[in-house]
């Protein structure tokens, strides 16, 4: 934020600036235009640390579309990924070999790696993150956890202490595992982000797509997260529309927007 501001002296909590490797903010693009993604980096680029180009969404715009809207993040310090489930989905198919190319060639500096839908291994998904560093030299966040109603197979923090060896820069935590009541799931969670370091683990924010989420679940979920982890926890899965008041609880600023005992 600029040190000379109207508001100046007025500024919540103080919060790293970018390039920084706590307190990341990833929001979920689903395809947006040119305008509507102008008007996020407009408003909302200092907070704004990564993009995930949801699922196959990369495939359904041009060419000309997608670099463009990748270089547009990249001007602005902002790392945009292809979904990792359309990564699932390409190997499913048969076409896996296609996909780290194809990230590559289209501008793409970061993949997500999952095993989280798709009938694929844990296996497979340690010996993609490994070919996407070492053969294609791209920049891996690997996820960890299943989808609501899928077994896991391996312990959480297993998993993140072998997407990090086999060379994630990151850890997404899977937003399913986050809205699980069960205790057990919760001391999961932590012994996941002990194993890993909260510098590099982020977590996922549930949505709309998780059965029975709505949208103060969300909000519930990231002043849990924050109130928990401090305002620089690494959060993904923001929502455009939500970004900003994302930013505002981070600092501490506004209506529903500082700790639950100001509220």
């Amino acid at each position: 934020m600029n040190d000379i501001h109207v508001f100046g002296g007025l500024d919540g909590r103080q919060r790293s600036r970018k390039p920084r490797d706590l307190g990341l903010t990833m929001v979920v693009d689903w395809g947006l235009g040119s305008g509507a993604q102008s008007d996020l980096i407009e408003t909302t680029a200092p907070f704004l640390d990564f993009a995930k180009v949801a699922v196959g969404i990369s495939r359904l715009l041009t060419d000309d579309v997608l670099k463009a809207k990748i270089r547009r993040y990249l001007d602005h310090d902002i790392e945009p990924f292809p979904g990792g489930q359309y990564l699932e989905y390409a190997q499913v198919q048969g076409t896996a070999h296609l996909y780290f190319p194809a990230v590559a060639e289209a501008g793409y500096r970061w993949v997500e790696v999952s095993d989280n839908l798709a009938a694929v291994s844990h296996g497979w998904k340690l010996k993609m993150i490994r070919q996407a560093v070492e053969e294609h030299g791209l920049t891996v966040l690997g996820e960890v956890g299943q989808k609501e109603g899928l077994d896991a197979g391996i312990p959480m923090a297993d998993d993140v202490r072998a997407c990090l060896d086999a060379g994630s820069r990151i850890v997404l935590l899977e937003a399913a595992e986050l809205v699980d009541e069960d205790a057990g799931k919760a001391r999961e969670v932590e012994q996941a982000v002990e194993a890993a370091g909260q510098e590099k683990v982020m977590f996922e924010l549930p949505g709309p797509w998780i059965a029975g989420v709505h949208p103060h679940d969300v909000h519930r979920m990231r002043r849990t997260l924050v109130d928990r982890y401090g305002p620089e926890v690494n959060l993904g899965n923001v929502l455009p529309d939500d970004l900003m008041t994302l930013e505002a609880y981070r600092r501490g600023l506004g209506v529903n927007a500082g700790h639950r005992e100001e509220e």
